[in-house]
């Protein structure tokens, strides 16, 4: 939710300082500057020190930094002329907590759930951080219309403390390393990479590997440039959907929001579903490269398909939020496909191997974002940034 609530939040702070689509894409965009940051840390602090330890830490950062924008934008500030940076550097600094959220969750799935049941398990763990935007979306556009958009971040921080006191409570401990090691050693017969090139993992040797001999696989670059095209997509629809529509199909700021509700909830379902139909087929025989490369491959086309029919000129407002909820709904299945992928190929090493991926996916969502304000600031529409992702959709889908 605390990403997602300046999506909602945009609108009005840009109509009263008088951003630009172009600033609203940077600022946007800011939250991925930390977010990229923290990925490949995370990951290795994760698989160092438990996922556990590491979100708890990034909790309490992030929720301390969400509170930051409204000092960011206090009348010192704006007067001494320093309100960009400001609003920069906080979106930035809730950015680095969040940062380690994906690595620890990748390393706490690898480090507590059997092989067979991993895709069902990153399913539901997605399935909630789609259910998050779905919150941000019902309660920001309610909050920010009662008590303005400078309460909405405060209130979102403050959600903070009784969710590390859920997280401590719930969460289990780092398994010893004994147990991981006799864990992933189990797991190697019969791991796959996402290229098919093999069916060993990157990892097999039981040494300690770094992102450079990560990177020296062909499959870590497959889930590379999967990651880069998903994220693409991804941070668009997080960040730009409200506005999408607003602007283009012409809604208030609370129909804007409750019409974008309905593809993360698509999302969500699908996220948990992806990971049951994966699982199911696996314990079938079917050969886990083949369940990933299918299921990712209509990740991708699917939605690069909707994309199109998206990017047509007058498009209906039914269309349009059809076209959306394909879109989003189809690209969830990628969580049993490139996700999963990575502790596949680096069981003993999730976390490193996720924070590395989605630090490629991460600065491609600082672009994407950034470039889309530049776009419709250009051409006054979303058409063209609908048919470059769904160009980049095929192209990631040929190289899986």
């Amino acid at each position: 939710m605390d990403r997602i609530c300046l999506s909602v939040a945009i609108m009005p702070m840009a109509k009263e300082f008088g951003w630009p689509a172009s600033m609203q894409g940077v600022v946007q965009s800011a939250f991925l500057w930390g977010y990229m940051a923290t990925q490949l840390l995370g990951g290795a602090l994760a698989d160092k020190y438990g996922g556990k330890v590491v979100m708890a830490g990034g909790i309490v950062w992030f929720s301390l930094a969400s509170m930051l924008m409204p000092v960011a934008l206090s009348e010192p500030i704006v007067a001494a002329g320093l309100t960009v940076p400001a609003v920069l550097a906080a979106r930035c600094a809730v950015g680095l907590g969040e940062g380690v959220a994906l690595p620890s969750m990748n390393n706490l799935i690898a480090s507590h759930i059997p092989k067979e049941a991993k895709s069902k398990a990153l399913g539901m763990a997605f399935s909630g951080f789609h259910c998050g935007n779905l919150l941000g979306l019902i309660v920001s556009p309610l909050l920010l219309i009662t008590f303005g958009w400078r309460a909405l971040f405060c209130i979102f921080g403050l959600l903070g403390a009784p969710l590390l006191l859920m997280w401590l409570a719930v969460v289990p401990q780092q398994p010893s390393t004994q147990q991981r090691a006799a864990d992933a050693s189990s797991s190697q017969a019969t791991s796959s990479s996402s290229n098919g090139a093999n069916s060993a993992t990157v990892s097999s040797s039981g040494r300690e590997l770094s992102a450079v001999d990560l990177m020296a696989k062909s499959a870590t670059w497959a889930i590379i440039i999967v990651n880069i095209v998903n994220h693409w997509g991804y941070f668009i629809y997080l960040n730009w959907m409200p506005t999408y529509f607003n602007q283009a199909l012409g809604f208030d700021l609370r129909a804007s929001s409750f019409l974008a509700f309905l593809p993360w909830l698509v999302m969500a379902v699908g996220s948990s579903a992806s990971g049951v139909l994966a699982d199911s087929l696996i314990a079938r025989g079917v050969n886990v490269t083949s369940v990933r490369k299918v299921l990712q491959s209509i990740a991708l086309m699917v939605p690069a398909a909707a994309l199109m029919v998206l990017a047509q000129p007058n498009i209906s407002a039914k269309y349009a939020v059809g076209a959306m909820t394909v879109a989003l709904g189809t690209t969830s299945l990628g969580q049993a496909g490139f996700v999963a992928n990575m502790s596949d190929i680096a069981p003993r090493h999730a976390g490193k191997m996720f924070g590395l991926c989605n630090t490629f996916g991460s600065f491609s969502g600082i672009v994407g974002v950034a470039a889309v304000g530049f776009i419709v600031e250009a051409t006054q529409s979303f058409s063209t940034v609908f048919q470059i992702t769904a160009v980049m959709y095929v192209v990631a889908t040929i190289v899986w």
